[in-house]
């Protein structure tokens, strides 16, 4: 039997991470009839889901918007069965429309928001709204058992509140496919190595490689800015081994795109926790390895199992990079061969995403 879903999250870019797209996408395979609420942004491709229990609606995140998402929710026939969402005004507004229609809300961990970083008193606020509106959840999902910790902390959750671990990986084994888009968009020799960056440009590290890289020669291998945003490829021009991608790709062009590339990057800061625990919440990562890509990751704790694995070369400075291709490329079948058994073992969506379908059965069917 067919059930009502919601996820109300208030980003532009759902289908393009998957720890949005491949639950949406499973639930609506299943026969469920699932509602997005979302934001939809002049700067963003417009989310694209091939199905037709697939619906999008657009959010307002204002106070009129959030009374008229609480009004939807509400009246939505049939009840909603769960309502997925993410911090901090989808996930307050969304138990307020919870605890009126006794429907289950399920908390989407993308991204750990610390007390620290709650600086002005609208700031802490929120937070606050956060734990108790998070502590009224039927359960929550962490993107890395790291992450899962830190986040029972970080909102007090009980010992008792579920916790399931999903790394934010796409459905399926890794693999890649046939593919010179970067070649070709870029003028590149087919043979000539690419190493990508795929997402925003506003880590630290990625602009400091940019710089780096814009001296090194146009001889070795590529390095290959892939951004999110129109706006952030404004201005840039290609130097040395840097080259900008211009076209600001849909979801669904990603994986033809990355196929193309030869190693990934990863590369975050450590200043904030939850980029001290990206690990496997890191969609850059789980993309490149979803194409068997092999990866650099900047030197944190959370991708020691990166190196330890084998599936690639931790750095400390962007000067390493260059030493970190050359060792990967001297052993790269092993590098690719281990990158596709951990993706199996590990991150396949298909795999670690069973045991919350398993509560969203036992919470439709009334179950705790």
């Amino acid at each position: 039997m067919s059930r009502s879903i919601a996820f109300v999250i208030e980003h532009a870019y759902v289908d393009a991470l998957a720890c949005f797209r491949e639950p949406i996408r499973y639930f609506a395979a299943r026969g469920d009839r699932v509602d997005v609420y979302l934001r939809l942004t002049a700067s963003h491709p417009v989310p694209f889901f091939a199905d037709p229990h697939v619906r999008l609606i657009p959010l307002d995140v204002t106070p009129a918007g959030a009374a008229r998402l609480v009004r939807r929710l509400v009246a939505h026939t049939p009840r909603y069965a769960i309502i997925f969402t993410v911090p901090q005004w989808s996930l307050h507004w969304s138990v307020t429309a919870g605890r009126l229609t006794g429907t289950p809300v399920a908390y989407i961990s993308d991204e750990l928001i610390e007390t620290d970083d709650a600086s002005t008193a609208s700031a802490r606020k929120w937070k606050a709204r956060e734990r108790q509106a998070h502590r009224r959840c039927a359960f929550s999902i962490a993107l890395s058992p790291e992450r899962a910790d830190c986040l029972r902390r970080l909102n007090r959750l009980p010992d008792s509140h579920p916790v399931y671990v999903v790394p934010n990986a796409a459905a399926g084994p890794a693999e890649r496919l046939r593919s010179h888009y970067y070649a070709d968009r870029l003028g590149l020799a087919v043979d000539r190595p690419i190493v990508l960056h795929a997402g925003g440009l506003g880590w630290a590290p990625a602009e400091a490689l940019a710089q780096a890289a814009s001296v090194w020669s146009d001889d070795g291998p590529a390095i290959v800015f892939q951004g999110r945003l129109p706006a952030q490829m404004v201005g840039r021009s290609s130097a040395g081994a840097v080259h900008y991608s211009p076209t600001t790709l849909p979801a669904a062009l990603l994986d033809y795109a990355v196929s193309s590339a030869d190693i990934g990057l990863a590369l975050y800061d450590d200043r904030k926790t939850n980029d001290r625990l990206m690990g496997t919440a890191s969609g850059k990562l789980c993309l490149y390895m979803k194409n068997a890509l092999p990866v650099i990751t900047t030197r944190q704790d959370c991708f020691a199992w990166v190196e330890t694995e084998g599936c690639g070369v931790r750095v400390a400075t962007m000067e390493e990079i260059p030493a970190a291709v050359q060792a990967i490329r001297a052993r790269y079948a092993e590098y690719v061969a281990a990158v596709r058994r951990v993706y199996a073992e590990r991150l396949d969506f298909a795999r670690t995403y069973a045991p919350v379908a398993e509560a969203v059965d036992r919470l439709a069917s009334g179950g705790a």
